[in-house]
C-alpha cells in the first residue's frame, strides 16, 4: 500500500475518531476505511451476535438464531447458500471490539467462546450426515488466516484503537487454542516473533522503536495471558520437511533454534519481555503487559512443576 493512501486512511480515521470515544465504534470506522475483512454491510448475523453481547439472548438463543436458518439451508440442499465466512467474520470482528482481560477478571471474551463451542457440537436435526460442517467448523480456519492479514499500518506511528484490535483478536486466537476449539497456535509464534525476535528498526520512517514495541508487544503478551500454561508445555519441531513448502515457525534475528515451540524459545520470551518493559519510549500500558506477561509465564511454569 502506497504511503499517500496510507495517509489518506490516517486522517479519514483520525477525523472519525475525533468525533466519537466509543472505541468500539472506532474500531467499525478503521475495518471499513482500511478494508480489513469485516461482515458484510447486509450480514445475518452480525446484528445477532451484537445482540447476543449485549445480553438480549444467551448463547442457547443466539444460536437457534444463527445456526436455524444454516440448517434449513443445508436441509434444503443449497449449501452453497450459506456464507460460512460472514459468520466468521462477523465473529472475528465482533472480538476485536471486546478488550481482552488480564489476571483473574472475567474472559470478555467467553461469550464468543461458548458460542463457537456451540456451533462445533450442533447436530443438524434429522440430518446427521451434514453434522461434520458444524464439527469441522468449515471455513474457519482460512477466515483466521485472512484477519490475521489485518495489523496496525504504521504512519506516523500507530492509531490506539487499531493496536487495541490487533491485540484483543490475538488474545482471541489464544482462548481458542487454550479452549481446544481449532488449534491457532501457529499465530502463536508470528506474534511473539514479531515483538520480541525481531528488534524494533531505528530505519522505520513511520515508527520509533518504541511507537513499534507499542504495537506489537500487547498481541504476544495476548498469547502469554490467553494460552501461556499450554505454550509452556507445548513441545513441537516444525521444521517443514519440503523447503518448498516454507517456514512459518522461523524465528526472528534473534531466534536461530528450532522452528516451532522449544523451552529455549520460551527462555528467549520471557528475557524479551522483560527488556523491553524497560525499553525507553515505550507506553506505560506496554511497560504493565510486558511484566505482567513475565510474571504469567513464571506462574505457568511454577504451575507445571507442581502438577
Amino acid at each position: 500500500m502506497s504511503p499517500t493512501r496510507i495517509a489518506k486512511q490516517n486522517q479519514a480515521i483520525e477525523d472519525i475518531i475525533a468525533t466519537t470515544q466509543d472505541e468500539g465504534k472506532q474500531i467499525d470506522a478503521i475495518a471499513k476505511i482500511r478494508g480489513w475483512f469485516r461482515p458484510e454491510e447486509d450480514s445475518i448475523y452480525y446484528p445477532i451476535i451484537q445482540d447476543y453481547l449485549n445480553e438480549k439472548m444467551d448463547t442457547t438463543q443466539a444460536a437457534s438464531k444463527l445456526f436455524g436458518p444454516i440448517d434449513e439451508k443445508i436441509n434444503a440442499a443449497k449449501l452453497d447458500d450459506v456464507n460460512f465466512m460472514d459468520l466468521w467474520y462477523s465473529i472475528i470482528h465482533s472480538t476485536k471490539r471486546l478488550k481482552f482481560c488480564m489476571g483473574d477478571h472475567v474472559c470478555s471474551h467467553a461469550k464468543l467462546l461458548d458460542l463457537l463451542q456451540a456451533f462445533k457440537s450442533h447436530s443438524i436435526p434429522n440430518n446427521a450426515t451434514y453434522n461434520y460442517l458444524y464439527n469441522e467448523m468449515t471455513d474457519f480456519t482460512m477466515a483466521c488466516r485472512s484477519a490475521y492479514n489485518d495489523s496496525p499500518v504504521s504512519h506516523n506511528g500507530f492509531i490506539t484503537a487499531e493496536r487495541t484490535a490487533w491485540a484483543n483478536l490475538n488474545f482471541f486466537y489464544a482462548r481458542i487454542t487454550q479452549k481446544k476449539i481449532q488449534d491457532l497456535s501457529i499465530y502463536a509464534i508470528f506474534a511473539l516473533r514479531e515483538a520480541l525476535e525481531t528488534p524494533p528498526s531505528d530505519s522505520d520512517a513511520e515508527a520509533t522503536p518504541a511507537q513499534q514495541c507499542d504495537a506489537n508487544l500487547p498481541a504476544a503478551a495476548a498469547w502469554i495471558i490467553g494460552y501461556g500454561q499450554d505454550l509452556f508445555r507445548k513441545e513441537q519441531d516444525l521444521t517443514p520437511s519440503d523447503p518448498k513448502q516454507g517456514n512459518p515457525a522461523r524465528g526472528g534475528a534473534l531466534w536461530t533454534g528450532t522452528p516451532g515451540f522449544t523451552k529455549a524459545r520460551w527462555e528467549l520470551w520471557k528475557e524479551r519481555f522483560a527488556a523491553l518493559a524497560d525499553m525507553q519510549g515505550v507506553q506505560e500500558r506496554t511497560r504493565v503487559l510486558a511484566r505482567d506477561a513475565v510474571e504469567a509465564m513464571e506462574r505457568s511454569e511454577t504451575y507445571e512443576y507442581m502438577r
